[in-house]
C-alpha cells in the first residue's frame, strides 16, 4: 500500500504541475529558428553568443527540426537567445496522470475506491488527486 500512496502523491504532483501545459505543434522550421526569427536575431548573433560559426547554428536548427539534437545543445542555444528550455511529458488526449494511472493499474482504481470509503467515514488521507470527471 505504501507504494500506491507514493504513486498517488507523485501523480497528484504531476497533475498539478502539468495542468496548464498542453502540447502545441512545432513550427514548420523548428523551435530554434522560430524563436530566433521572432526575436529578430541573426544566426551570426546567436553564433557569437555560443562562440560557434553561423553554419553551426544552422546545423543546430536542422538537427532540432529532424529530432536529432541533444537536450544539452537545445539548452545552450536557448540560453544564447535568453530563453530557457522547458521539457515536459504530458498525457495525450487531454487526460490527467490520474486517469492514465487508473487506465493502466487496476489497483489504483481500488485505491481510489478505498479513499472514497474512508472519506465517507472522515478518515481519508487526501493523498490522491481528485477523481477525474466523466466527459459530458
Amino acid at each position: 500500500m505504501n507504494g500506491h500512496k507514493s504513486t498517488a502523491i507523485a501523480i497528484n504532483s504531476l497533475d498539478s504541475v502539468t495542468q496548464a501545459i498542453r502540447p502545441v505543434s512545432r513550427p514548420i522550421h523548428g523551435w530554434l529558428a522560430a524563436v530566433r526569427n521572432a526575436l529578430g536575431l541573426s544566426r551570426a548573433a546567436v553564433a557569437a553568443s555560443l562562440k560557434v560559426t553561423p553554419s553551426a547554428v544552422q546545423d543546430y536548427e536542422k538537427a532540432e527540426k529532424a529530432d536529432a539534437i541533444t537536450l544539452a545543445t537545445l539548452r545552450r542555444v536557448a540560453a544564447a537567445m535568453d530563453c530557457e528550455l522547458v521539457v515536459a511529458l504530458v498525457p495525450k488526449d487531454a487526460l490527467t496522470f490520474a486517469q492514465l494511472a487508473a487506465r493502466r493499474d487496476p489497483d489504483f482504481v481500488h485505491l481510489r475506491a478505498t479513499e472514497h470509503s474512508m472519506a465517507l467515514e472522515a478518515q481519508a488521507s487526501h493523498d490522491l488527486p481528485p477523481s477525474p470527471r466523466p466527459a459530458p
